[in-house]
């Protein structure tokens, strides 16, 4: 069966955070829903993953992507070979 959500709308950075969290505790309980009014989505993600992280800034545009996959019904043995690294960066002093 295929199926797709999509949404792209422009949010402040608590919402994101909001949305990140749900993220979060969806992988922690195997179950996450993504929707609108008019769609729905619900993902069951298990076993290993496959994730892409991408960042970039391009004179004063940035652009951080985060792409997380897996075949469902399929349990990969395959571990990543890097270590990914990834933590806040110190505040900003105004």
């Amino acid at each position: 069966m295929d199926d797709e959500f999509r949404h792209e709308s422009i949010q402040d950075t608590e919402s994101i955070r909001n949305y990140l969290q749900a993220l979060l505790d969806g992988f922690e309980n195997g179950r996450i829903l993504f929707g609108t009014r008019k769609k729905k989505l619900i993902l069951e993600p298990h076993g290993l993953l496959n994730l892409s992280v991408k960042a970039r800034r391009k004179n004063k545009e940035v652009k951080v992507s985060v792409k997380i996959s897996w075949v469902e019904d399929k349990d990969s043995r395959e571990a990543g070979q890097d270590l990914l690294e990834i933590k806040p960066g110190k505040k900003k002093i105004k």
